[in-house]
């Protein structure tokens, strides 16, 4: 599966970056999102999803934990990742030393603007192109009124749905 975003989440003490967290897990509804840990334990991150998760469909790619200590797996994220987004910057250095240019690798601040736009973008237009590949009609079949749905391909499909 391509990584949409890869996305360090660095604790600073006590201190999670808890909305930085949840723009990431609500990013991942359209393709899958790596969190590199950086002194953040996958116990910590759960507790601020738990009550973000059941807001959200399961069948959503969602989000996959790396520790930043783990040097084949964040090479892996940072290699196949269509962004990067870091706190620090060791982990900068990290993927500068995996091949990734510097200049793309932007910076956490960054990512709640573009994370939020993106999935709103995305979901604008699926809803769109949804509507305009499936018109449907009402069509009378018998006693059952159908629907004749086409398809993305123009063939076309009958569904149905009783009528008394």
């Amino acid at each position: 599966m391509q990584t949409r975003s890869v996305i360090e989440i660095a604790g600073s003490g006590i201190h999670l970056p808890a909305e930085l967290i949840i723009a990431g897990y609500w990013a991942s509804q359209t393709g899958l999102v790596i969190f590199v840990l950086n002194g953040v334990t996958p116990p910590a991150v759960n507790a601020v999803l738990d009550p973000i998760v059941v807001t959200l469909p399961f069948s959503i790619p969602g989000v996959l934990y790396v520790d930043i200590n783990d040097e084949k797996r964040v090479r892996e994220a940072v290699l196949f990742a269509e962004e990067i987004y870091a706190a620090t910057r060791a982990f900068r250095r990290i993927a500068a030393r995996c091949g990734i240019a510097p200049d793309t690798i932007e910076s956490v601040g960054m990512a709640f603007s573009k994370l939020d736009s993106r999935v709103l973008l995305e979901r604008i237009a699926r809803r769109r192109s949804l509507a305009e590949a499936h018109p449907a009609s009402p069509i009378a079949i018998g006693d059952r009124l159908g629907w004749r749905v086409a398809d993305a391909t123009g063939g076309s499909r009958a569904q149905f749905a009783n009528v008394r």
